[in-house]
């Protein structure tokens, strides 16, 4: 059975997602912060809870739930308050570790910390995903674009437009976790530079939750 897609127009939005992908979001600062204090390892597994939510998300939207949550002014600001307290919460534990490690010796190597238990890291990557009400527009406002209604089976092509992000955002997340996993972590051993990257990483969660909680409901 041939897919219900317009070959052109996919053409065009796998342009479109590609650039999409390469803007910093909260999913990208997640993995890379996750990748560098504790491994290849554990900014892949946040990638996986990263891809589950927007599995999750094309699923909502094929199934019409987005566009009742986005229509809802009471769903729509709870989801919004949520997902900004939320980066908001993460942003503020960086900066907090930045402002108790800043007293150690400035070329000491940092000492060997606990790494965040592979659960903990997938429910926080799937949770700053899941309440994201912006990626709910996304799949509402830019989606719906590549889509040929004369082909039918609508809900399909949202789903499988939808997946096609999620899949080539999983590869990018995954590539970015393998980089930054390697020399980066050998440059960021210092206390130094360590505690620089967790205030610089809690200021762009504290920026990105309030972008969040500025966003409107407007998607048409």
């Amino acid at each position: 059975m041939p897919l219900p897609l317009d070959p052109h127009l996919v053409q065009l939005y796998l342009v479109a997602v590609g650039v999409l992908i390469l803007a910093p979001g909260p999913d990208f600062l997640l993995v890379l912060t996750r990748s560098i204090a504790d491994g290849r390892r554990t900014g892949i597994i946040a990638m996986l809870g990263i891809s589950l939510g927007n599995l999750i998300h094309t699923l909502l939207a094929a199934a019409g739930i987005s566009a009742l949550i986005a229509a809802s002014p009471a769903l729509f600001d709870v989801l919004r308050y949520a997902g900004g307290g939320y980066l908001a919460w993460i942003g503020a534990r960086a900066l907090w570790s930045a402002w108790t490690s800043r007293g150690q010796d400035a070329e000491a190597p940092v000492q060997a910390a606990d790494s965040a238990p592979p659960t903990a890291v997938f429910l926080q990557a799937l949770l700053t995903n899941l309440l994201n009400p912006k990626v709910i527009l996304f799949q509402l406002a830019f989606v719906p674009q590549f889509i040929a209604p004369a082909l039918g089976h609508v809900a399909v092509q949202i789903f499988i437009l939808g997946n096609i992000i999620t899949v080539l955002g999983g590869i990018y997340l995954a590539g970015v976790a393998a980089l930054s996993a390697g020399a980066a972590r050998r440059v960021l051993a210092s206390a130094r530079v360590r505690t620089a990257l967790d205030g610089f990483a809690g200021v762009l969660f504290l920026g990105f939750a309030v972008r969040l909680l500025l966003t409107d409901r407007r998607f048409a």
